[in-house]
C-alpha cells in the first residue's frame, strides 16, 4: 500500500511540474521576449511602416531631383514642374519639329503641318497658337512645351490646362535645347540620335563647302534692315554653328555683347555685310533690287546673296533646321 501511494504522490507530482512548465511556456508567448527578439520584431515593424509610408520606387532624375514611378519634377526658368515620365499628347507651343525630329508626333503646335512633309496629318496634328486656351484645352494634352518665357498670366493660364515646361529656345543653343526636351518627355536616347544624325549631316555639308572653295567665309543674316543672330531662325544658327560660317566682326561685337539681333539703317548696312548674305524675304518685302546702297554691297556685286522664304525658315526646330541646312548648302554650291 505504501508502495502505490508513493507511486500515485509521484505521478502526482510529476503532473505539477508538466502543468507549471507548460504555464512558463504560454507566458513567455504572450508576455514580453526575449531582447534578440525585440530588435527583430522593431526592424519588422519599421520595414513594414516605410512601405507604406514612403513614395513609390523614387527615382533620382538627371535633373538632379525625385519623384515617384510615373512622374518626374524638371527645373526650368518658372521654377520646378512636376511632368508625366512619358507623356503621349503633347502640344508643342514652339518648334515641334524637335519632337518630329526624335519620331515623336505632337498632337499640336505653332507650326503648319506642311513644313512636316507628311510626317504629321490633319487628323491627329492640330495647328494652334499660344493664346489659345480653349482651344488646347479641348485637345486634353497631358505636357504643353512653350519656347520663349511667357508673362506670368499666359503662363498660369497654360499650366492650369496642363504642366508646361518652357525650353527657352531664344537662349539656349540647339543641342542643349534638344537635350533638354528629351529629358522632359523621357526620350533621351531619341533625342541623342536624332541630334548626332543632324551634325554628322552637318559635317558632311561642310565638308563639300570646303571643297568647293566655301571656307572662312563670312556671313549676314537679315530681313528688311534687321540683322540676325543665332537664335532667331532665318538659318543663322545653321550657318554659324555647323557650317563654319562666322559673322562680319562689326556684327560679332553686336552678337558678343548677347544681342541677339540688331536693327540699323540701310546707309550703314555695308559695314555689317559680310562675303555671303542670306536674305529672308516674303510677299510684299520690300524690293532692293533698285537701291543704290543695297547695289554698293561687295556681296550683292559679287552675286553672294541667297534669298530665303521667311515662311520656310522662321522656325529654327531640328526637323525644319535639317531642310534649311540642305537648301543653304545647294544654294551656296550653286554661286560658285
Amino acid at each position: 500500500m505504501k508502495l502505490i501511494a508513493k507511486r500515485k504522490l509521484t505521478i502526482f507530482l510529476c503532473l505539477c511540474v508538466i502543468v507549471v512548465f507548460t504555464a512558463c511556456q504560454k507566458t513567455n508567448k504572450t508576455g514580453t521576449q526575449p531582447s534578440s527578439d525585440t530588435t527583430i520584431s522593431e526592424a519588422s515593424s519599421n520595414q513594414a511602416s516605410a512601405a507604406f509610408s514612403e513614395p513609390q520606387s523614387p527615382i533620382t532624375t538627371d535633373t538632379g531631383t525625385t519623384t515617384n514611378a510615373s512622374t518626374q519634377t524638371i527645373s526650368t526658368i518658372m521654377g520646378d514642374v512636376t511632368v508625366p515620365l512619358n507623356p503621349t499628347k503633347i502640344v508643342a507651343l514652339g518648334n515641334p519639329g524637335d519632337l518630329v525630329a526624335m519620331g515623336i508626333k505632337p498632337i499640336a503646335g505653332d507650326n503648319k503641318i506642311n513644313l512636316f512633309d507628311g510626317l504629321l496629318t490633319e487628323d491627329s496634328y492640330t495647328y494652334i497658337t499660344s493664346d489659345d486656351y480653349e482651344g488646347i484645352m479641348a485637345l486634353g494634352p497631358d505636357l504643353i512645351l512653350i519656347a520663349s518665357t511667357p508673362a506670368q498670366a499666359d503662363y498660369e493660364r497654360l499650366t492650369a490646362i496642363a504642366p508646361t515646361v518652357v525650353t527657352e529656345a531664344y537662349s539656349t543653343s540647339l543641342s542643349d535645347r534638344i537635350t533638354f526636351v528629351g529629358k522632359v518627355i523621357g526620350k533621351e536616347a531619341e533625342a541623342k540620335k536624332a541630334l548626332s544624325d543632324f551634325e554628322s549631316q552637318a559635317e558632311a555639308y561642310k565638308a563639300q563647302l570646303i571643297k568647293a572653295g566655301i571656307e572662312n567665309k563670312t556671313i549676314t543674316v537679315m530681313e528688311g534692315t534687321y540683322l540676325f543672330g543665332d537664335k532667331y531662325g532665318r538659318g543663322a544658327d545653321i550657318v554659324y554653328n555647323y557650317l563654319g560660317f562666322r559673322a562680319p566682326d562689326k556684327l560679332q561685337e553686336v552678337f558678343s555683347r548677347g544681342d541677339m539681333y540688331l536693327e540699323v539703317s540701310m546707309e550703314v548696312l555695308p559695314q555689317y555685310c559680310g562675303d555671303y548674305i542670306l536674305s529672308s524675304v516674303w510677299d510684299g518685302s520690300e524690293d532692293l533690287s533698285q537701291n543704290a546702297v543695297w547695289n554698293s554691297i561687295p556681296a550683292v556685286k559679287d552675286g553672294h546673296v541667297i534669298k530665303i522664304d521667311f515662311s520656310d525658315y522662321f522656325s529654327r526646330d531640328l526637323y525644319t533646321s535639317g531642310k534649311q541646312m540642305k537648301m543653304l548648302v545647294e544654294a551656296l554650291l550653286a554661286l560658285k
